[in-house]
């Protein structure tokens, strides 16, 4: 059963039920009131006869033609309701009492009263009282008939009948429109839930509210968007998985070419010394640029698989071996390096750092003309704490590519890294290691200005022993 519906019932049976009680209720009590004013001018007549007998009977004792029968036709003349029976006797001869047991054992100027109906019906108000005159005891009885009473309160609740229907009728129609307006809502967000299932995952629902329905269209919206965020990353990730596939498969097959090419003319044909150099050559240094290519993919898989703890280093200290590491690197390339570094106390994993900013330094080299300038900058920055940075004023890269180089075999000109033994694998060593160090590399390029690549580095408490150096320069 729909949720709407289950609302629309529900409502219609509490209203309902609620009609019917508080209107049973109603007409209960009415009744009840109706009758207690019943008995009790029943009651008040029942006085108002023994007094009128007693007086009777006091003023004309000494008339032995009056009997109490007379009196009583008398009183039933002058003063007693059409709807009133009145009876009076000796206490000796109580026929008329006979089965009526509620009057037994009245004391002396007491009544009793009570509701019968007979066989047909008809309801009445029974009072009995008993007192004594001139030694003789009485008993007075009234009836009145009060069907009247019954009556009406059997057209009352004809009359309320009818009147629940009514109001149940026209509390359908409202809780109908109600329960549309109130659940459309809902409709809306399964409508939504469906497209999201169907594939479309930037779809939100109407915003819908701020109550209860409003709250829970808003956590399916915020929960719409997770979904689509892991969805990203998921295709993401599945889609740099295929292109590490493909790049690895293509990176092996060109220097397996080139080796099986030229490893089948040296078993086949008879060369001279200068070709068999030649093809030697060849080989050689495909075979050392496949094992460059295996060792980096090695390094990613060690650093991602691996925790390393950080040491205290100086800043100084740690940028004077970088240097005099780099130096064959610089010579090779004709290369000029510049360096600013301001003392610091880092928090750093020495030997990883320095791979780091070897990769870095080799990639601005490569993307830099011949006799071109590098900087190499360790310093303070407002908000940002201790950066590594490393700029070169080469030929930049695409801003379309810039999201992509750190992926592994991502190369922005292949034929060039390629002539220049590049898999594509530095950049994304040098992401790993910056997620070691606890941050990751911003890159900032213009095509045909150069490219800048820093990493925030985190200070650490300084020693007491701790000196500062000077910087280096090359």
């Amino acid at each position: 059963m729909k949720f709407s519906w289950k609302v629309f019932i529900s409502s219609i049976i509490v209203t309902a039920l609620a009609f019917g009680l508080g209107g049973t209720l109603m007409i209960s009590s009415l009744f009840q009131g109706m009758l207690d004013q019943e008995i009790q001018m029943a009651i008040q007549e029942n006085r108002y006869l023994c007094f009128s007998f007693q007086t009777a009977v006091n003023s004309l004792s000494g008339d032995e033609t009056l009997r109490p029968a007379a009196i009583v036709a008398q009183l039933e003349k002058a003063s007693i309701s059409k709807n009133t029976q009145m009876n009076i006797t000796r206490a000796s001869g109580v026929s008329f009492l006979d089965g009526q047991d509620f009057a037994r054992g009245i004391e002396v100027n007491q009544r009793a009263s009570r509701v019968v109906r007979d066989e047909n019906g008809i309801a009445y108000v029974q009072v009995v009282s008993y007192f004594f005159i001139d030694n003789t005891d009485y008993y007075l009885e009234n009836i009145t008939d009060i069907s009247a009473v019954y009556q009406m309160r059997e057209q009352y609740v004809l009359l309320y009948r009818w009147i629940l229907l009514a109001v149940v009728g026209i509390a359908s129609l409202l809780m109908g429109v109600l329960t549309h307006f109130l659940t459309r809502p809902l409709k809306r967000l399964t409508a939504t839930a469906q497209e999201i299932a169907a594939g479309s995952f930037s779809t939100r629902a109407q915003d819908g509210g701020s109550d209860e329905i409003g709250t829970l269209t808003r956590a399916f919206n915020s929960m719409a968007e997770v979904v689509e965020e892991k969805i990203y990353v998921l295709e993401e990730t599945a889609r740099q998985r295929e292109d590490f596939v493909a790049s690895f498969a293509h990176e092996l097959k060109t220097p397996l070419t080139s080796i099986i090419g030229y490893a089948d003319m040296l078993r086949s044909y008879d060369m001279d010394a200068a070709d068999r150099h030649t093809a030697a050559n060849y080989i050689f240094s495909e075979g050392k640029r496949l094992e460059s290519l295996s060792l980096h993919l090695l390094d990613l898989i060690v650093l991602h698989k691996q925790d390393f703890p950080l040491e205290k280093v100086n800043s100084s200290g740690f940028f004077r071996e970088v240097v005099q590491i780099l130096q064959p690197l610089l010579q090779k390339y004709q290369q000029r390096l510049e360096v600013t570094v301001q003392p610091a106390l880092l928090l750093l994993e020495p030997s990883l750092l320095k791979t780091l900013v070897y990769n870095l330094i080799d990639n601005a080299c490569k993307a830099s003309p011949e006799n071109g300038r590098i900087l190499l900058t360790g310093r303070r920055a407002e908000d940002v704490g201790y950066t590594l940075s490393v700029q070169d004023f080469g030929r930049g890269i695409p801003k379309e590519e810039i999201p992509h180089i750190i992926e592994p075999f991502y190369m922005v000109d292949k034929s060039r890294a390629r002539s220049q033994n590049g898999a594509g694998i530095g950049l994304a060593l040098c992401q790993e290691i910056a997620a070691i160090h606890g941050g990751s590399l911003h890159i900032e390029s213009t095509l045909g200005e150069g490219t800048c690549v820093s990493l925030p580095l985190k200070e650490a408490e300084p020693d007491e022993n701790h000196e500062s150096s000077e910087n280096p320069e090359n």
